[in-house]
């Protein structure tokens, strides 16, 4: 009942304005001249890893084994140094998914986090320009109702769970206060009997057969959040023989290898397809590894602290650019430039054709970027001088300052957990007492220069007052608290919004 592609093994399972629109027409057409192509707009996926540590991949680790992500990254793309996103999981999706830094669309990470729903997602914009947008894996971006869910923010289809983690063979969790309950969905209804294979085998699984049915001649975008490498610690057998136990983290470095081989299956099916030539490909990690959180396993050396934390460690992700739309000028390179993930809804966008604004009463206007001048090699300065990660940090240029409490602030090293992570627990930085580090210079984060840069410090924190004070909180629906509970208790056990009705 399995068939395998490279190595993997699964089952089948299944109003703008005119001028407006002259103007991003001609921008499209100034992308696909920069990259060397008359071509249809770029086919457009996006691979989100959870807790995929700075030092988890091979082209930084020579014992993490991701052979294919590695000439991928460092040879047919550009490796991102500064691309920034959030200290943990749906803050940072939702950042991608709505285009707006954490401050500016919630900073929640627990059940009822969500897109507010008066905002666009990515989906929506491209779905809306012609495209045909499919997602599979870890969605957390809400799904209380089903005007939450993936297939009502704009995705075609859709394969996933809901929640934040699961059991990588069960699909079961706790998180909704419901008892345990199978955390499964399949686009409009439950995923019923979709439960008991390893997660990220199913997530690819949808996305091979999903290119391989497309027609290639309509646009695709197909968003693929892979569970690994989150808790809980389950790995299959043959990864875990793959890298042996020599290593610091068995477990963790099997993820790597279910990662590398999750995205070498979907580039393969990309070409087999003859879609790869047309395709902009984003890898990136949703945050640091969680070193001293969670699994207490992974390691973002050389960068400080790791998931949770508002270190480099922690929002510095691991993250490249690949594809056959990338111009070859740039593959090989590092992109030193900072990005934030916000980025790639107005950088997508704008290659799609549509217009990324996203204005409306009552909700931040997006805070994405096009990026494409940068990724495309055709600007020599950055597009993005300032990021606003979290309240009470503020990055401009090469400079952060730390006015809150960044978490622990110790640094894993090469052979962390085996060998202990080093430093102190906590740094005194406050709103009172702010940090300042030359993030270009120490990305390390070892010095704090703040008292040689007084300027700098009550520049940016003046600047940062006034970024904490627009902080915003999304909107989500009004639901009784055991109303999804009740639905989930009517479809089995299975995770289930509160108002949805089965069409059968």
């Amino acid at each position: 009942d399995y068939r395998y592609i490279g190595t993997i093994e699964f089952p089948d399972l299944y109003t703008m304005n005119i001028s407006r629109l002259v103007i991003l027409l001609a921008l499209v057409a100034t992308h696909r001249e920069v990259s060397g192509k008359d071509a249809p707009r770029p086919h457009l996926v996006f691979v989100m890893v959870d807790d995929f540590g700075w030092y988890n991949i091979g082209f930084r680790n020579p014992l993490i084994k991701t052979p294919f992500m590695d000439n991928l990254a460092t040879k047919d793309g550009a490796v991102l140094t500064r691309h920034y996103a959030f200290k943990f999981c749906s803050p940072t999706r939702r950042s991608f998914l709505s285009g707006r830094q954490p401050p500016h669309n919630g900073m929640n990470n627990a059940a009822t986090a969500t897109i507010d729903m008066r905002m666009h997602t990515i989906a929506d914009k491209l779905t809306g320009a012609g495209y045909v947008s499919h997602y599979s894996g870890k969605w957390h971006a809400g799904h209380d109702v089903v005007a939450q869910i993936p297939t009502s923010r704009g995705f075609n289809t859709s394969l996933g769970y809901f929640n934040g983690a699961c059991d990588h063979w069960k699909q079961t969790d706790l998180e909704d206060g419901c008892g345990l309950v199978t955390d499964i969905w399949d686009s409009n209804k439950p995923g019923f009997g979709m439960n008991g294979t390893y997660g990220d085998y199913l997530y690819v699984g949808r996305a091979v057969d999903t290119i391989t049915a497309h027609d290639s001649s309509t646009p695709l975008f197909y968003y693929l959040a892979l569970q690994c490498a989150h808790d809980p610690m389950e790995a299959p057998q043959r990864f875990l023989d793959l890298v042996g136990t020599d290593v610091p983290n068995q477990v963790e470095y099997a993820f790597s290898a279910v990662i590398d081989e999750g995205v070498a299956n979907v580039t393969n099916a990309l070409k087999a397809k003859g879609m790869w030539d047309n395709t902009l490909m984003v890898v990136s990690a949703d945050n640091g590894g969680p070193a001293f959180s969670d699994q207490h396993a992974a390691s973002n050396f050389p960068l400080r602290g790791g998931k949770y934390q508002l270190w480099e460690g922690g929002i510095r992700v691991s993250a490249f650019v690949t594809g056959g739309f990338l111009p070859s000028t740039m593959r090989g390179t590092n992109i030193s430039f900072p990005i934030h993930i916000c980025d790639w809804y107005a950088t997508f966008s704008v290659l799609a054709g549509a217009d990324p604004t996203d204005n409306h009463e009552g909700v931040p206007a997006i805070d994405a970027i096009d990026q494409w001048p940068v990724i495309s090699g055709s600007a020599s300065t950055a597009a993005r001088t300032e990021v606003f990660p979290c309240t009470g940090i503020l990055i401009h240029g090469n400079w952060k300052l730390i006015a809150t409490n960044p978490g622990t602030a110790k640094w894993s090293g090469p052979l962390y957990p085996k060998v202990p992570a080093l430093g102190p627990k906590q740094a005194n930085c406050s709103a009172s007492a702010p940090c300042l580090y030359d993030v270009e210079k120490d990305a390390g984060e070892h010095v704090d220069v703040a008292a040689e840069n007084p300027t700098v410090v009550q520049t940016m924190l003046a600047r940062l007052t006034v970024l904490n004070n627009g902080a915003f909180v999304p909107q989500g629906p009004a639901v009784a608290k055991d109303a999804v509970c009740a639905a989930t208790k009517l479809n089995g056990g299975y995770l289930t919004p509160s108002d949805w009705k089965s069409l059968a």
